[in-house]
């Protein structure tokens, strides 16, 4: 059942990732953004917890992050 749960929050963390990124109306983007880092950071707790550490995706998750954060300084309204 462990690999069901992974599996299913690893869908979690890149659907609310991309749904940050591919959004093009500035006033729904905030949402967006705050429901992915959660979602990351959810999922990077997991990682990190865990005793089988992918390597691939703790990159996956800190790249995300890093995008996250340039999308809420730049392309947010002021």
């Amino acid at each position: 059942m462990q690999i069901v749960s992974n599996a299913s929050t690893q869908i979690k963390w890149k659907q609310a990732f991309q749904d940050a990124v591919f959004e093009l109306d500035p006033t729904r983007l905030l949402p967006k953004l705050e429901r992915a880092q959660k979602a990351i950071e959810d999922r990077l707790s997991e990682v990190r917890s865990g005793d089988s550490t992918v390597p691939r995706e703790l990159m996956e998750l800190e790249d995300a992050q890093r995008t996250i954060r340039y999308l809420a300084k730049h392309e947010l309204p002021a």
